[in-house]
C-alpha cells in the first residue's frame, strides 16, 4: 500500500487572534483535519486527497484582510510522520482543580511521570495528543468524571487518548469510533502501550471505524458517558443520537467548537432534551458539560 501524503501548513499571524481561530474554522472546511496550535499561530495537517488547496488558499486571502500572515507549506509522507513529531513532541501535563498533577500524556520515548496518571500515546497520523486545547479540555472532563464501572462512548476518538484515560480510570466498557480507519488502528496500537489496560478484551475496550450512523445500531439508554470532540456541524447533527443513547442521569461532554459557538451548541443540546451543566474554555476553544435528566 502506498503511504498517504499529507499537507502541513505552518501558519503565523499578527495579531494572533481572532486570525488563528478563523483559520482553523476555515481550513477544517477545506479538508484539513489535524491542528497543532502554538503561541503565534497553528500548524494544519490534512491528507492530500482530502485537502482543497485552492479553497484553502482563498480562505487565507480572506484572513489577510484583518491580519498579517505567513504560511510555510510542506508535504510529508505518512511513514515520515513519527520522525517529525518525535523531534519536537513535548509531553502534556493535566492538573486537577486543586493544582495537583493529575495526568501526563506522553510519547513512548518520554520518561514515566513520578505522580499522577500515566497515558502513553504514539499519534502516528491521528488527532488527539493532548496538545490541542480541545483534547486537553476533554481530558480534564474525563478525569473529573465518575468513570469506575461506567460505560463510555468516545466519538471521534482519534488516537484513543480519551478512551484510554476512561479505561485506566476503571470504566467497565469503552467504545471508540472514528471516521478514519488509520485512527482506529492507531488507537488499538496505543492500548498496547499502556500496561494497565493492554490486557482488556474487545468486550471492555473496543475501537471501530465509522460515523454517527453506527449509533443507530446501538441500544438506547446504554451509555453512562458520551464523549464527542468533533467538528461543530457533526456535533449538532448527531446530538439527537447522543441523547437517545445516554442513560437517564448520563453525562455528555462536547468539544471541537469555539467559545463563540457555545450559544448555538447550547440550543442543539437543549433541543435534544439535554441540559447544559458547565462550559469550560481554553485558548478560545470550548468544552460543554451536559446531562440527561433522570
Amino acid at each position: 500500500m502506498t503511504p498517504k501524503t499529507f499537507h502541513s501548513w505552518a501558519l503565523t499571524f499578527e495579531p494572533v487572534l481572532p486570525a488563528k481561530e478563523v483559520a482553523v474554522a476555515y481550513l477544517s472546511e477545506c479538508g484539513f483535519s489535524m491542528f497543532e496550535p502554538h503561541d503565534k499561530g497553528v500548524v494544519a495537517h490534512g491528507a492530500t486527497e482530502e485537502v482543497d488547496v485552492d479553497q484553502a488558499e482563498a480562505c487565507l486571502e480572506e484572513i489577510q484582510a484583518f491580519a498579517d500572515l505567513t504560511c510555510v507549506k510542506t508535504l510529508a509522507k505518512q511513514e515520515n510522520w513519527n520522525a517529525q513529531w518525535e523531534s519536537s513532541y513535548p509531553l502534556v501535563e493535566v492538573f486537577s482543580a486543586a493544582g495537583e498533577m493529575a495526568c501526563t500524556i506522553r510519547a513512548p520515548f518520554h520518561d514515566a511521570p513520578a505522580e499522577g496518571m500515566d497515558v502513553v500515546v504514539a499519534p502516528q497520523m491521528s488527532f488527539g495528543t493532548g496538545h490541542h486545547a480541545t483534547t486537553h479540555l476533554m481530558t480534564e472532563a474525563v478525569l473529573e468524571e465518575r468513570c469506575e464501572g461506567a460505560k463510555v462512548l468516545d466519538m471521534g476518538c482519534g488516537t484513543g487518548v480519551l478512551a484510554l484515560v476512561a479505561a485506566i480510570r476503571g470504566a467497565h466498557q469503552v467504545h471508540g469510533i472514528d471516521i478514519e480507519a488509520d485512527a482506529v488502528q492507531n488507537a488499538k496500537d496505543n492500548v498496547l502501550l499502556n500496561p494497565s489496560i493492554s490486557h482488556l478484551g474487545a468486550d471492555r475496550l473496543h475501537f471501530e471505524a465509522g460515523d454517527g450512523r453506527l449509533l443507530d445500531e446501538m441500544l438506547s439508554g446504554h451509555w453512562d458517558v458520551v464523549l464527542a470532540n468533533i467538528h461543530k456541524n457533526v456535533l449538532t447533527g448527531d446530538m439527537p443520537r447522543y441523547a437517545k443513547l445516554m442513560k437517564s442521569g448520563g453525562r455528555l461532554y462536547l468539544s471541537g467548537f469555539f467559545e463563540g459557538d457555545a450559544p448555538a451548541m447550547k440550543h442543539a443540546v437543549e433541543s435534544s432534551g439535554l441540559v447544559v451543566l458547565k462550559l469550560m474554555a481554553r485558548e478560545g476553544w470550548a468544552c460543554m458539560h451536559c446531562g440527561k435528566p433522570s
